[in-house]
């Protein structure tokens, strides 16, 4: 186990030093997720599923239309929104 300190600014923001930066792979942007248990915080980045691992689990025999399922979801998006009665803020 590695002993590897920071400090806390006033906002409440911690800086992870470059070396484990570095050693875990991460980059800004990152999502972490805080575990706690007794007086104990446990850090974790959040897995990222990106599209590129998606993809390979696609199969179809036709060619895939972006734009007509960005349509499709348009009007089912907006059938929701006129159903619920909500209103675009």
């Amino acid at each position: 186990m590695e002993l590897v300190s920071g400090k806390m600014t006033s906002k409440g923001q911690i800086t992870i030093p470059k070396e484990l930066r570095d050693k875990l792979g991460l980059r800004e942007g990152d999502q972490f997720k805080f575990l706690i248990e007794n007086d104990e915080v446990r850090i974790e980045p959040v897995k990222k599923k990106l599209l590129s691992q998606a993809i390979g689990r696609i199969t179809t025999k036709e060619e895939i239309n972006l734009e007509k399922i960005r349509e499709v979801a348009h009007e089912e998006a907006s059938k929701y929104i006129l159903s619920e009665g909500l209103e675009h803020e």
